[in-house]
This record gives structure tokens, sequence and C-alpha cells, in this order.
């Protein structure tokens, strides 16, 4: 502004809410005071109600975030005035990408309450247990720096320091382990808590700490780690004169974002850490009152009812914390706002009658004096004086206003970043590539828009103000049509993906895939890159991050409700529902085309699905015609396994020594079939030394879960000359491995390769009780190939103990269920030469391809036996 406008400041303002404020504080009191009268800590005792829960709900745009951001202020402040080192804040906007992860949500608590000191014993060491075996080879410290607000987090009281510390005084040789997460070292120091634990040795006195330390590493067992933080915050020192406990407040905002999912899977887990945390004021802000105290909630949720939050049913109206309605500003308050938000020499440069104006038409609405008090700023910089006709009128029009207030280039930025959750330069410039830096500078500045620098996209428009200015853009003479907001839609998504690179965390790649598929199922819009990252995520194990954002009533386009399809496929396959998952990617390509990338996903996780469910014909069939596509080598690769399975044994190794493997993983897989395949041959010298190969491999890369497919596959090979000492080796670290990493299929092997050892050194006793492990294991996952194995051991056990009619009987169970399957044909003519000899086994139909003749290799199978 010039001239006589000089004197003019436009301020942020927050207006008091004396009730909301003097509740919070009240509530602070109240905690804290139950907490120091209780008898057993809460913490302890899990059947006492909870009373830490604060809320604050109103309609959007009423002022609660700015209500939230305010508490969190005064808190900070008056520990900061009483010289409190003890006060501690973390704030979670929980409709931001990857903010209610439950991995992201509890490092950010953990990073907070590291402000307290660095003893967090309990639930350090259980974090160590876990991420030995949910994430091998992975550094900690990388999935901390892939989220901007872990990152900042973390950094400001070196978390990764604090936890290696921890660990250290514990088990000193593995604290490395954890800070770089070498792989042996992180499975070392996982095996010497749990063997402290199950000795009684390391904090016998925290209940779950046991249980957790043993449960399997997933979502669900982390889902209690909230516990273990408690524990460890009852045991912080008491600080100052007169001895107080911490004051930790956990501010929750926009919870709306997880009320109004229709799946509460994401809510259980957040309740969860809320209950589990009574010494903790959790401040919850959203568009509706939570209704875990009313027992219609009961089944989606795990608390519920009265009994667990007495101070949240509705008929509580005085004890605090409870909950709030955010009710509209009242005349007063408004006035106030106005009066203070735009100043000429101290004193209010809005006129009254403007202000009355703008009062009437807003009703108290906070986000309606914002958007006025931007209007008048303009026109006071562009006309001088605004008229008092130049305001009031319904929240669109105020927000039509705002819009006219803005240079063509500006609007077209607004109805940009109304889009899309979050923005930057760099992204509203890819949206717009003609305007100036510095067009796009001063757009950002703009007081409608929020900046958080905890997040790469650190821009975003508030909720309520994108739908209003979506809608009222239709209204405009320049307005978007549907065709311009899907075309700038591309560009977001186009550039997106191009911001990904290859090198991207899994963090980062899991929130740019959840921005992308919200973009691409409002706007109709799609990039190949969402099927490349969606790809790399299930190949890298993190298939569980996948599907956030995705939404049954979209209006995405046949390729967005595909992957939607294929994500939802690879969810039921990797949690043991194969049928279901061929049922659900049967038709999901339909009406694609063939040869786009979105088709090949459906057909590639479609044909796992048919090998996981045993129909390895039907698979084959899929992966032929996945050949010269995206997917090739993938496809390549278990072709060769298919030619493997069928005894076509010259052409899967011409197959595999031609391919080179696109990492550690993709060489470790193909050393590994290269083995099955000298295996089967009966050259067990040179299966085992390129199972060697493999698991040195494995072991380098820090690959745990190849490693222990390694061990298991030497555990099979060294069966077969009765290498009782190998096999139980073999067995034991793969074991270990599968104990942090689990694969039941491994297991099912594993069994399978004692009960032939046990065969062979004439242990059949031993041998029987293995292979009907083998069959239960087999039946428990569903994994038909598991028969396979205990058929040929029990033939083997027949044939060694005279009952060849016994071994004929099952032999015909192994021809027929190998033939249906259409894999593991090589089986049949080798037990055959065990119980009729070389040439009726080499007679065997459909013919198998032996490496060297059917009379060399039949020959050494049939030596199995006779040297016994």
């Amino acid at each position: 502004m010039g001239g006589a406008a000089s004197a003019i400041t436009a301020q942020r303002v927050f207006t008091n809410r004396v009730s909301e404020t003097t509740a919070f504080s009240r509530s602070l009191n109240a905690l804290h005071e139950t907490l120091d009268a209780a008898e057993i800590s809460p913490v302890v005792d899990r059947l006492q109600g909870r009373r830490n829960v604060l809320t604050f709900y109103g309609v959007g745009g009423i002022g609660k975030t700015t209500l939230s951001q305010e508490l969190e202020r005064r808190l900070l402040a008056e520990a900061d005035t009483e010289d409190r080192d003890d006060v501690v804040s973390v704030r979670i906007d929980v409709s931001e990408d990857g903010a209610c992860d439950i991995e992201g949500l509890l490092l950010r608590l953990r990073a907070g309450l590291g402000q307290l000191g660095s003893r967090w014993t309990a639930f350090d060491l259980a974090l160590a247990s876990y991420w030995a075996r949910a994430h091998p080879g992975e550094p900690l410290q990388e999935f901390l720096d892939a989220s901007p607000a872990i990152r900042r987090a973390s950094r400001n009281v070196g978390l990764n320091d604090q936890i290696a510390s921890a660990i250290g005084q514990v088990v000193p040789s593995g604290a490395g382990g954890l800070v770089g997460l070498a792989h042996h070292a992180a499975l070392a120091t996982y095996r010497a808590i749990r063997e402290r634990v199950r000795e009684g040795r390391l904090l016998s006195e925290c209940e779950l700490f046991a249980e957790l330390v043993e449960a399997d590493a997933d979502y669900e067992t982390l889902s209690y780690f909230p516990y273990l933080l408690a524990w460890d915050l009852e045991r912080q020192p008491r600080r100052g004169r007169q001895n107080r406990r911490p004051r930790v407040c956990v501010f929750l905002d926009t919870f709306e974002a997880l009320g109004d999912r229709t799946d509460r899977a994401v809510e259980r887990f957040v309740q969860r850490c809320v209950f589990l945390m009574p010494n903790v004021l959790f401040v919850i802000t959203g568009r509706n009152r939570i209704d875990w105290a009313d027992s219609t909630t009961r089944g989606e949720l795990d608390f519920t009812g009265p009994e667990c939050w007495p101070n949240l049913h509705f008929s509580n109206s005085a004890a605090e914390p409870r909950q709030h309605l955010v009710g509209y500003l009242s005349d007063s308050d408004a006035d106030s706002y106005l009066r203070e938000a735009v100043t000429r020499s101290q004193e209010p440069a809005m006129p009254a009658d403007v202000r009355e104006r703008i009062i009437a038409g807003g009703q108290g609405l906070p986000l309606y004096l914002d958007l006025s008090v931007s209007h008048f700023v303009e026109l006071l910089a562009r006309e001088g004086q605004p008229s008092v006709d130049d305001f009031g009128g319904s929240f669109t029009a105020v927000a039509t206003r705002s819009i006219r207030d803005l240079s063509r280039e500006e609007r077209d930025q607004v109805r940009t970043a109304a889009l899309i959750d979050r923005v930057d330069a760099d992204l509203l410039l890819a949206a717009h590539p003609s305007l100036p830096d510095g067009c796009v500078a001063r757009f950002l500045r703009r007081p409608f828009l929020t900046h958080d620098d905890a997040y790469e996209l650190p821009y975003a428009l508030h909720l309520a103000l994108r739908h209003a200015i979506s809608e009222a853009d239709r209204a405009l003479p320049d307005g978007w049509s549907d065709h311009d907001r899907s075309r700038v839609a591309a560009r977001l998504l186009r550039r997106l993906g191009e911001r990904l690179g290859e090198r991207a965390g899994r963090a980062a790649m899991t929130q740019t895939l959840e921005s992308g598929l919200k973009l691409s199922g409002a706007y109709g819009v799609f990039d190949d890159w969402m099927v490349r990252a969606a790809q790399r995520l299930v190949e890298a194990g993190q298939w569980t991050d996948l599907g956030a954002g995705l939404t049954a009533d979209a209006a995405g386009g046949p390729e967005y409700r595909a992957i939607r399809t294929a994500i939802q496929g690879v969810l039921l396959r990797r949690t043991g529902h194969a049928s279901e998952a061929v049922a659900v990617l049967g038709r999901a390509d339909e009406g694609l085309s063939p040869d786009g990338l979105t088709a090949q996903l459906v057909r590639l996780h479609r044909a796992h699905a048919l090998r996981n469910e045993g129909d390895y014909n039907g698979a084959a069939d899929i992966y032929r015609g996945l050949l010269g596509g995206e997917f090739d080598a993938a496809a390549r690769y278990w072709l060769s396994d298919y030619d493997y399975l069928n005894g076509r044994f010259a052409v899967a190794l011409e197959t595999l020594r031609g391919q080179h493997g696109r990492d550690a993983a993709d060489k470790g897989e193909r050393l590994r079939l290269i083995g099955h395949i000298w295996r089967v041959n009966a050259r067990f010298g040179k299966a085992a030394a390129t199972y060697a190969k493999a698991i040195t491999l494995a072991r380098d890369e820090g690959l745990a879960s190849a490693e222990a497919k390694a061990l298991a596959n030497l555990a099979q090979t060294a069966c077969w000359s009765g290498d009782t000492a190998t096999v139980s080796e073999a067995a034991s670290q793969a074991r270990e491995l599968l104990d942090v990493i689990p694969n039941p299929v491994e297991l099912v092997k594993i069994r399978s390769a004692e009960a032939v050892a046990s065969a062979m050194t004439g242990d059949h006793a031993a041998a029987w009780s293995a292979i009907a492990d083998t069959r239960r294991l087999t039946n428990d996952i569903g994994y038909p190939g598991g028969h396979n194995l205990a058929d040929v051991a029990a033939i083997l056990l027949n044939v060694l103990t005279g009952d060849r009619d016994g071994a004929r009987q099952v032999r015909s169970q192994l021809d027929e269920r190998t033939r249906t399957s259409g894999g593991n044909t090589y089986w049949v003519p080798i037990v055959t030469s065990w119980i009729d000899g070389v040439d009726a086994a080499a007679e065997h139909h459909p013919p198998v391809e032996w490496v060297d003749g059917p009379e060399s290799s039949l020959g050494r199978w049939a030596r199995v036996t006779a040297d016994r």
C-alpha cells in the first residue's frame, strides 16, 4: 500500500474463546490430580475408565485448528514463564498424508517425549525387536528422514541416538544394529532382547513388555506399543521443588478425517493409543463429536461405552476433560476480531458499518471473517476506502469475491491449490509453466494459505475454502470447466511422479502415491508412474502401505478402478486369501488396453494369486502374455520357474543364465532356482554350492527373508545324504530368521527336510512325526505344494521300511495332485526309481528332461535308497 494507506497494518488475530481455553486448563489440572490421587496407576490398571480426552468439535471454518494452535501456544508459553522443562506438546494433523500410519504416529510420539530425556527403555527395546523383523535391512534413520514431520521432530531430540543408547545399555553388541540396521546386528539385538525376556532378566515388572517382544512384528502388535510409552512416562523423574510429574499434551487436529471413513481400522489404532496412554492429555479437534462412549460402536472399536470413557458420554456437561461444541463467535467477539485484524495508526481501519455488515453475513464463522478481511485489504489497496456494499452475503459469495480480488494468475493458482491437499512453488509452476516465479512467491504469501514446513508440500488451503472455491468458481466468467480441472490435475499428477524419483524412500513413495490416487479418483486422470510405484512397494514387501486414499465411490476412470482392484488383490493374496484374490482380479482389467501398464499389473498379480492357489498352468498362461511388456523380467523368471516345476530343466537353466538380475534380491531368487534344478536332478553338491552363494549374497545385502529361504533349501539338499548336522544347522539358522520375518511356507520345507533326514538315518518315529507336522502346517496355510513334499518323504520311508504297497498308494496321490496343478511332476519318476527301478521311472509321462539324461539323474536318485 502506498501514500495515505502506509500506516495500515493487517495481522492475524486469535479471538479469545474464554470457555474453551478455560476448559483446557481445567482438563490438564484435572487429569494430573486424578493421576496423583490414584492408588494404582491407570497405566497399569487398564480396567479404569479413561479421563484423558478433551474434544472440540464444530462445523468447518469455525476456528478449531486456530483454537488448537492457540492452546498449544499457551501451554508452552506458560511452561516457559514458569521455567519448566517438563512440558511437552505433540501436534498431528490426522488428515495429512501418512499422519496416521501407526509407525509414523508412534515415532512422532516417541520423538516428542524424547524432550523429557533419553531413557524410554521399554519402548525402545520393544521397537528394536519389532524393527529388526518388520524392516529387515532398512535403517531406522532412513525411515525417520523420509517424512518431513518425523524428521523435524526426531532430529530435535536425536531420536536415533537415544534409541541406540537405550539398546546399547542392555545389549552392547547390538547397539549399532538399530542405528544402521546392519542385518545380523539387528537380528542379534532382537534375539538378545528376547532371550533376556525369556529368562526374566529384562523389564519383568512391565506387564506387556515380554508379550509384545514375542508377538508377531505387525501393525496389530505395534498398536499396543503406546502402553510402553505410557509405562516409561510414569517412570520419568519428577522435577522441581514441587516434585511434579511431566505434562504431556497431544493435539490431534482434523479428526474427522478418521471418523468419516467407513472402515474404522485406522481410528481403532488411534483410539487404542489414546486408551493405553492415560497419563497424556489428548486434545482432539474435528467436525464431529467422537462416539467412543456410545455402546453402538462396539465391534468397530476396541474400547467403547461410558465405562471406558466416563467423561465423553453425552450426559456429561461439567466434568473435565469432556466434549465441547465450538460455537460461532458472538457478535462482540467478531467485532473485536475485525477491529484488531486491520489497523491504521493502531486504530481500527474498518468502519463500523462495514464491520456490522460482515458480522451479519458471517454469523460468527471465523473463516468468513478471514476472507472478508482479505477482501477489505485488497479493496483498500486498489480503490481507497471500501464501501459497505462490497461486503456481506453467503460464504460462497465471499469466496467468489475473494477469487475476484485476485489477479488472473493468482486465480488460477488458488483454483490449482483447491484441487490437491498440499502444494508448493514447484507444483504450482508445473500446473502453470508460464507463471513467473515472483507471481508464485506472492501467491504463497496470501493469508488464506496455511504453511507447515514439516511437509515437503508445505502450503494448503483450508478444506472448507477448497470446497467453496470449487463451487464459487463455476459462477465466474473465467471459471474453470471440468476439462480445465482435469487438464491441470493431469499436470500435477505428472509432476508428482517426476518428483518421486528412482531412489525415493518407502514413506515418500507411499505419500506421493496416495496424493496421486486422490487426484486420479477425483478428476479422472491417470499416469503410469502410479503403477510402477505400487509395484515397487509390493516388491519391497510394503504391501500393507498400499490402499490409502482409495475410495469405492470415487469418480476415477477405468485405470483408477483397476489399480484399486489390483491393490485389493495384493492385500488378499499376501494375507492368505489366494482364492478371493483370484476372484477379485478375474475381470479387473476389462475395458483396459491389454498393453497398458495397469492391465499388465492386474494380470501379473492374478497370475501370482493363481500360483499361490496351486494352479501353475493358469499362472503360466498369464506370464506368457506379459512377455515383452513392463513386467517382462518378472514374467520370464516365473516362466523359468514353471519350466522347472514341469521338468524342463535344460530350458530353465538356459533361460536363467541368459537373464541378469535387476537387483540383489532378484539375483538371489535366480540363484535359488538354479539350485532347485540341481537338487531335483540329484546333483546335491552343485545345489549346495549354489545355495551357499545365495546365502552369502543375502547376508551381504541384509536380505533376511531371502537368506531364510536359501537356508531352508540347503536343508532340503543335505537331507538326502543323511547329513543331519548340516540339516540341523541350516534349519536352526533359518528358523531364527523366520522367527523375525515369518514365512510359513519355508517352515513346511524345513520340516519336510527333517522328515527325510530322519528317514535316511533310520529314526522312523521322528520321520513319521515330521511328515505329520508337514501336512498340518500345509493345511494351516493352504499351501498345496507342502503335501507333495510330505508325500515324497512318506514314500521314502515306506520304501526304506519295506512297505512298497504303501509307497505305491501314496505315489498315486502324488501323481494325481501334480498333474492337476501342472507343477512338481518330476517327483513321480523320482519316487518310482525307488519303488520300481530306473527303467520304469524313465518311462514316466509327461517325460522329464533331466539335465544329463534319465539314466544318470534317476540313477543317482535310485542310489539314495539303495545305499541304505
